[in-house]
């Protein structure tokens, strides 16, 4: 298409701007920052319970940007991803335990920190994966992901006293300024309910010894304790006016009135006197802060969870967006549809499978990372074998060649269970059935979805829309 305008000879400002170096880029931009804002103002004006849903969209969509990437454009098939989040997940755990205590450039080690050593991780194991998967293909590579799946969780039990084993690893995740974990935000509570009633002239900042006591004598006060045991005689009969009879019990007519207990009882004009501090209304997401404001005051886990795996999905967008639309992009195509054509123009296929298990792997690495301070917890079974299968699942039934078919994907992953659980709740099914059912239900679905639609919902969105402009196009391109 030429940029030259027909009836002038020259260039149209519209034209310069399409072929500006760096414009798609800047389109990009806009777009995930535009979708970036949106996202955030819907998470900051729902429930926390939808807040929780969105971060594990957010997260399962970033694993499968990956997942786009590796089995959409490069051709390859993959079983292992779940571990591969695992890698970022423990990596992330490991590094950030001791979060407090690492300066690192002068910075103390925060998230940001741990999400990059995460990335590193997957880079790695990627990059180790992709070399071995590059000389494979079909059930071979399926294969060797599978062992992967599996053998990765397994490899905790066998370093227990770094990798916590079966147990996992319970974080303390870094949260930013302001914002605290409910464990340090019920201490700091506690802390404060113990201290009101401490004696004032005891200083708290002088260690307790705990033989400091050892020296006094008790022995006066078991003596008194013994004679008084011998002056009471269970035997000995109580005379009639020394019992208590129903008269002599308090009644709520006393509480009610004031009564003989001395209190006054408000007038019916005055108002009840409320402390400014107590809302009944108070969302249960929310800890109480003291009056000087030292924690944050209205701080949801569940939002900032959210818009901290938003962040990192609209980021990992943007590089997959790019990627996928610039020549890395042809490149994984070309190698997918005829890998002997793409090595006479000078592709190396097996280049290209490396680079792009690399990047699949750092994106779930960084999923895995989010997941895990989804979590607070890093574990075996958080990142078993079912984790793979439904990363394989969401990306075949959304679509394996686009990025919204990723999101698509993730959404269907989060809302089945949840559908599958209401339905269970209103019709009163066994547990057996419950847990088992979306596992059914992801079965039928890929099933279904290979015979009647072989690119997902959006390739068959984008085939109906062509055949109505008169175009044809691969459903799977």
């Amino acid at each position: 298409m030429s940029n030259v305008d027909s009836t002038t000879g020259k260039v149209s400002n519209a034209q310069k701007l399409r072929s500006f170096p760096g414009n798609r880029i800047v389109w990009h931009a806009v777009i995930v920052g535009a979708v970036w804002l949106l996202l955030l103002l819907l998470n900051n004006n729902i429930d926390p319970l939808y807040s929780s849903y969105l971060a594990l969209v957010a997260m399962y969509a970033t694993a499968m940007f990956g997942m786009t990437i590796l089995v959409g454009l490069s051709g390859q098939v993959s079983l292992g991803n779940g571990a591969l989040m695992a890698v970022g997940g423990y990596v992330f755990a490991l590094t950030s335990m001791n979060w407090q205590t690492v300066p690192i450039f002068g910075w103390q080690w925060n998230a940001v920190w741990s999400m990059v050593f995460a990335g590193l991780g997957g880079i790695l194991i990627g990059g180790i994966v992709g070399g071995l998967a590059a000389r494979l293909k079909g059930p071979y590579l399926a294969g060797l992901t599978l062992g992967l799946a599996v053998g990765v969780p397994a490899i905790t039990n066998r370093f227990p006293e770094l990798l916590g084993g079966e147990n996992g690893l319970m974080l303390t995740v870094p949260y930013p300024a302001g914002g605290y974990s409910a464990a340090a935000g019920a201490a700091e509570l506690g802390d404060e309910t113990t201290d009101s009633g401490a004696d004032p002239g005891l200083d708290p900042s002088i260690p307790v010894d705990e033989d400091q006591y050892a020296e006094l004598d008790l022995s006066e006060f078991d003596q008194e304790f013994d004679e008084f045991d011998q002056d009471i005689d269970p035997n000995t009969n109580a005379e009639a006016e020394d019992l208590l009879t129903e008269g002599d019990l308090l009644t709520l007519d006393d509480f009610s009135d004031g009564g003989d207990l001395g209190l006054e009882s408000p007038e019916p004009s005055e108002e009840p006197i409320v402390d400014a501090g107590v809302d009944s209304g108070v969302d249960s997401g929310t800890v109480a802060t003291d009056s000087a404001g030292s924690l944050d005051d209205g701080f949801i886990i569940e939002q900032w969870q959210a818009s901290m795996a938003i962040a990192v999905a609209c980021l990992v967008a943007f590089a997959a967006l790019n990627l996928i639309r610039g020549r890395q992009g042809r490149v994984w195509k070309a190698v997918r549809d005829d890998p002997i054509a793409a090595a006479v123009v000078g592709i190396s296929p097996s280049g290209s499978k490396v680079s792009a298990f690399v990047v699949s792997s750092l994106f779930a690495a960084l999923a895995g990372a989010v997941f895990a301070q989804i979590l607070s917890f890093v574990g075996p079974g958080a990142f078993g074998l079912g984790l793979s299968l439904s990363l394989l699942v969401g990306i075949v039934l959304g679509g394996r060649s686009s990025l919204l078919g990723a999101i698509l994907g993730a959404l269907i992953i989060v809302w089945l269970p949840e559908l599958v659980n209401g339905l269970a709740g209103e019709r009163g099914w066994p547990d057996q059935i419950t847990n088992n059912a979306p596992n059914l239900l992801y079965g039928l679905l890929v099933v279904a979805v290979v015979l009647a639609a072989p690119g997902g919902m959006t390739g068959t969105l984008r085939s109906w829309i062509d055949k109505s402009r008169g175009k044809s196009r691969s459903p799977l391109s």
